[in-house]
């Protein structure tokens, strides 16, 4: 019988820092369709210690998705223009299973449900350069 590989343990960024992130595809049923017609996913982005985290993307804003999907998949994509969870889940695949070197900008949130919460910025290298980590390091 096929045994799944090992995973490590999954953890939270909790630390700046330069990670080699993976983007997971989104479940269709994940996909949220608004009233204004919009949709949001949670898009979840992991590294092979188990380094995690989430970030929503909408479409109400796209470039924000363009950007992610253009930065972590290498090739450029035009602004999502599609109207189905389905469009949504094809065109954030396009992304999925590639490694892209990610700078990670951690801020602690608010707690929630006792836990604690951080916001996330993430910063991708331009072609032909490397990335620098902040000085805040």
């Amino acid at each position: 019988m096929n045994q799944p590989p090992e995973r490590p343990a999954l953890k939270t960024i909790t630390k700046t820092g330069i990670y080699n992130l993976r983007v997971s595809k989104p479940k269709v049923e994940k996909v949220r369709t608004w009233d204004d017609g919009t949709m949001s996913c949670r898009v979840f982005f992991m590294d092979a210690e188990g380094n995690c985290l989430s970030q929503s993307y909408g479409t109400k804003y796209a470039n924000s998705l363009a950007m992610m999907v253009g930065k972590m998949s290498g090739q450029y994509v035009s602004a999502f223009a599609g109207q189905t969870p389905e469009d949504y889940v094809a065109y954030v695949s396009k992304a999925a299973g590639k490694t892209t070197e990610t700078l990670v900008e951690v801020t602690p949130g608010e707690p929630r449900d006792g836990m604690p919460t951080y916001k996330y910025k993430l910063t991708w290298a331009k072609k032909g350069q490397t990335l620098t980590p902040p000085d805040t390091f």
